[in-house]
């Protein structure tokens, strides 16, 4: 009964000791974590000031006073808006050693490293190139140009997040084209835009435009075959946009005549039809009268055409009395006006 007494005390004894020993580890392992620091990357993140700390970028935890240390660590500087930098574990720990905190030994979780991008106010191409565009709009006002297209995209501007009372304000730097300085610039307009906040001019940017003009151009309707005069039966007038402006004296080809056959559809180009040619009037070897009329003195006589005429033509004829070859020009009575 005693020994089994003595065996039941012995093993309470033992319990309770290995409890104490539990209890001690587990207090050592918690004042152990407190003293250390956990740090959280994310992928990505984004600030507002140029400097960048620890406590910017990551999640700090652990003992107050070694995080309030650690998160005032700073790590480098965004000079730029809308720059990205990136922060990876090994620039951390190096700037926690750099700080006298080597001791700390970090724990580290999250991303390997992360991206830091300071946040910024953008002003798209887009928003750029229409300001441009309305400005020209409004101070070029040509009834042939039909809008203005930028030859190129400009780059963004990208502003400090905390920058205000942004506009922007379009100028026109040069003109040239149909009506510009010089036209073998093909209707160019240069214009310059630029960045205000708070009534101060910070950025600027330079687009460049090309006109689109409105046009008129012949369409043939049906086919039409070479030496039919065209008509509003066989051809239309419509208006497009060209890159080049309308010739000043451009009129619809009615009444002229197709050089070749011209299919249904055909846009006329102005070497595909031409002034219809005039009648003969006289043959070669037919006898003319020769007609000079000058103060309301009129004199005659009779010649011999060496050659085909037609109606304002000047062709060579034989006075037949004097046989002297002149040039003369054919009038539409069939009589010949010598030129002088």
């Amino acid at each position: 009964m005693k020994i089994r007494l003595i065996g039941l005390i012995v093993a309470l004894l033992l319990v309770r000791t290995e409890l104490c020993w539990s209890s001690m580890d587990n207090a050592s392992a918690n004042a152990a974590s407190q003293s250390r620091l956990t740090i959280h990357l994310p992928r990505d993140i984004a600030v507002e000031s140029e400097s960048l700390t620890l406590g910017q970028i990551a999640v700090v935890t652990g003992a107050e006073a070694l995080v309030v240390k650690a998160r005032d660590i700073e790590l480098g500087r965004i000079s730029v808006a809308g720059q990205i930098v990136t922060i990876d574990r090994s620039l951390i720990l190096s700037r926690l050693a750099c700080s006298g905190m080597p001791a700390c030994n970090p724990v580290m979780s999250g991303a390997d490293k992360v991206a830091v991008r300071r946040t910024a106010k953008v002003i798209k191409s887009s928003n750029i190139i229409e300001s441009a565009s309305s400005f020209l709009a409004g101070s070029i006002k040509e009834q042939a140009i039909a809008r203005w297209e930028p030859l190129r995209s400009p780059a963004d501007v990208i502003l400090p997040a905390q920058t205000k009372n942004i506009e922007l304000v379009p100028r026109l730097v040069s003109r040239s084209g149909a009506r510009g300085v010089s036209r073998g610039a093909n209707g160019q307009a240069v214009t310059e835009v630029g960045v205000v906040a708070d009534g101060k001019q910070i950025d600027t940017r330079q687009v460049i435009f090309r006109a689109k003009y409105n046009v008129h151009r012949a369409i043939t309707v049906m086919d039409v075959k070479e030496g039919v005069t065209l008509t509003a039966n066989n051809t239309r007038t419509e208006e497009v946009i060209s890159d080049e402006p309308e010739p000043a004296e451009w009129a619809a080809p009615y009444g002229l005549v197709a050089v070749r056959n011209l299919p249904a559809g055909t846009v006329v180009g102005s070497n595909m039809a031409k002034s219809p040619q005039p009648p003969v009037v006289i043959e070669r070897n037919q006898t003319v009268v020769i007609r000079i009329e000058r103060a309301g003195l009129v004199v005659t006589a009779m010649g011999k055409a060496t050659q085909q005429g037609k109606l304002g033509e000047c062709i060579k004829v034989r006075n037949v009395d004097s046989q002297r070859l002149i040039m003369a020009k054919v009038n539409e009575d069939g009589t010949v006006e010598p030129v002088f």
